[in-house]
C-alpha cells in the first residue's frame, strides 16, 4: 500500500466519522433523553466491563 492510498483511506475514514457524530448529534436533538441516555449507558457500561476483564487477564499474566 502506497502513501497515498494509505492517506486516501484515512481521509475516507476520517469523512464517515464525522457524518457518524452529525447523525448521532441529530438523533439526540430529535429524541428524549430516556432514550439515548440509555444506549450511552449501555455503550460506556460496556466498555468499563471489558476493561475490567482485560484489566484482570493482564493482572493474571503477572
Amino acid at each position: 500500500m502506497t502513501n497515498s492510498d494509505l492517506d486516501s483511506k484515512l481521509e475516507t475514514n476520517r469523512r464517515e466519522r464525522i457524518k457518524q457524530v452529525k447523525r448521532w448529534a441529530e438523533y439526540v436533538r430529535d429524541n428524549p433523553d430516556e432514550d439515548w441516555g440509555r444506549q450511552v449507558n449501555e455503550v460506556v457500561d460496556s466498555q468499563i466491563q471489558s476493561a475490567r476483564h482485560f484489566h484482570a487477564e493482564d493482572s493474571s499474566d503477572e
